[in-house]
């Protein structure tokens, strides 16, 4: 009797602890990460992005971190596995400060972890010689890889359900191999993925914009039965001179590619971002310079990441999006390319937050239950030659949200001036007739949501009119209308 009673009570401590280490991971979201083929209405979970270098990062920062994203009700979290930092010697593997992150986001905070895995050891470098690069080229035994990945995934797999293979491999700097050779690399880090965790996802790493890269992929080199997800980053405005509103031209760029060489991959655009810095007085980057004295400042950084989220959950061919990034890096510390890197934050590098961390916990509130784009539906009535740019949204629960801006970058029709000062004196009028009659609340937003006095709205029949929304450059309006 006392050896079952023992028995018991040990039963007991043990379902205990594991149920006290495993309750967090109830809470994950892995399965809303990957959208159904034939969803209509869809939620696109959005998240962060943080880079933490192990020989600089402390267990003291990481959870500053965790609390930044815990009060900003944030639960995906893009960061990176450093294969020549875990493995700087083969076979040798330093697992310390990756077991206390991984438990404390999963277990303490409830995170769901999206990694990529990268770079390349110089031990298995074919560019060892090279003391600044080696870690861009292509492996000496491409096994390896596979022999890394499944030490890494056997090791997290209770905590991790999917893992992305290397990061932006379509330029040179993080790449500097052929697309056979990424494909030969990829199917081997996949097969071990799989092997070792049959219910993980292998994410394709995040390209950077060269769609014909991808498409090599697809079409030459077989990739599509070894991934599940492909990712894609986007940082028009800043390290491109592309608009903003051309982004949607990407989205289904990419998706067009998945549609005619893949399997329905889901899409993720697991890193997008926008700067709050200038080099000097209009130049952003050597791809980019500002017109208007409001670009690339904190304020608009809030206008901006609004305006963009919009855009990409526009397409519904995005399955999940995290914006780059958490906090800015010091002014010292080292990054891959230009000063933007240090200034992509929703949080200066002292957690202080920026306006675009609200415009974020705003945009999550308002677009919290599934949604579907009606532009398609909707009937804008501008003025010739527009600036105006108009996304429509319905709930399922029948409500409608409404986003309005002025294109910012329209390069044929700025003047030569190159301070990057020019006052932005546009305004316009539209109206937008919505096919639906809405009888509830109806309030308008800015990017903060801070609620603006409009009596615009007007019914007539079965239809919602927004008649004559007087907009200004640099800013953006956000309807919200209950059913």
């Amino acid at each position: 009797m006392i050896y079952k009673r023992l028995t018991l009570f040990l039963l007991f401590i043990v379902l205990t602890v594991n149920n006290a280490a495993f309750g967090q991971t109830e809470k994950l979201i892995y399965n809303q990460l990957v959208k159904p083929n034939n969803a209509t209405y869809y939620h696109v979970p959005v998240g962060l992005c943080e880079d933490y270098p192990e020989e600089t990062t402390t267990l003291a920062g990481i959870r500053k971190d965790f609390e930044f994203l815990k009060s900003a009700n944030i639960h995906l979290l893009r960061i990176s596995f450093g294969w020549d930092a875990i493995e700087e010697e083969k076979g040798k593997f330093n697992w310390l400060f990756w077991d206390d992150f991984v438990r404390m986001a999963v277990e303490e905070y409830g995170i769901t972890l999206v990694p990529y895995i990268c770079y390349m050891p110089k031990w298995n470098s074919t560019g060892e010689k090279d003391s600044l690069f080696f870690w861009n080229y292509p492996p000496k035994d491409y096994n390896e890889f596979g022999v890394f990945m499944s030490q890494l995934v056997s090791r997290y797999s209770k905590w991790i359900k999917t893992w992305e293979l290397w990061n932006e491999p379509d330029i040179s700097i993080y790449w500097q191999g052929t697309p056979k050779d990424f494909a030969q690399m990829i199917k081997i880090g996949s097969d071990a993925v799989r092997k070792t965790d049959p219910q993980a996802k292998v994410v394709l790493g995040g390209l950077a914009h060269r769609v014909e890269f991808l498409r090599e992929l697809f079409r030459d080199y077989g990739i599509s039965p070894y991934v599940d997800i492909v990712n894609c980053h986007n940082y028009f405005e800043t390290w491109s001179p592309k608009p903003i509103e051309e982004i949607t031209n990407y989205v289904n760029e990419i998706s067009e590619v998945i549609k005619q060489y893949g399997l329905n991959q889901s899409l993720w655009m697991a890193e997008v971002g926008y700067s709050t810095w200038r080099m000097g007085k209009s130049k952003v980057s050597n791809d980019y310079r500002a017109y208007y004295n409001y670009e690339h400042t904190p304020q608009y950084h809030a206008v901006e990441l609004f305006k963009t989220l919009s855009l990409v959950v526009s397409t519904e061919k995005v399955a999940a999006i995290c914006w780059y990034e958490l906090k800015d890096l010091p002014m010292g510390e080292n990054v891959i390319g230009d000063n933007n890197n240090r200034n992509l934050g929703v949080a200066y590098y002292d957690y202080k937050p920026k306006p675009a961390l609200t415009a974020l916990k705003f945009f999550n509130s308002l677009f919290s239950s599934k949604y579907k784009d009606i532009d398609s539906q909707i009937t804008v009535i501008r003025q010739d030659n527009s600036d105006s740019m108009i996304k429509a949204f319905q709930n399922e629960n029948g409500s409608v949200i409404v986003v309005a801006w002025l294109k910012t970058s329209f390069p044929k029709k700025r003047t030569n001036d190159t301070s990057g000062a020019m006052v932005d004196t546009r305004k316009e009028k539209v109206t937008v007739k919505i096919p639906f009659k809405l009888n509830g609340k109806i309030t308008f937003y800015n990017e903060m949501g801070n609620e603006l006095e409009y009596d615009i709205v007007k019914k007539e029949g079965k239809e919602t009119m927004i008649k004559d929304l007087a907009m200004s450059g640099g800013k953006i309006y956000i309807i919200k209308m209950e059913k």
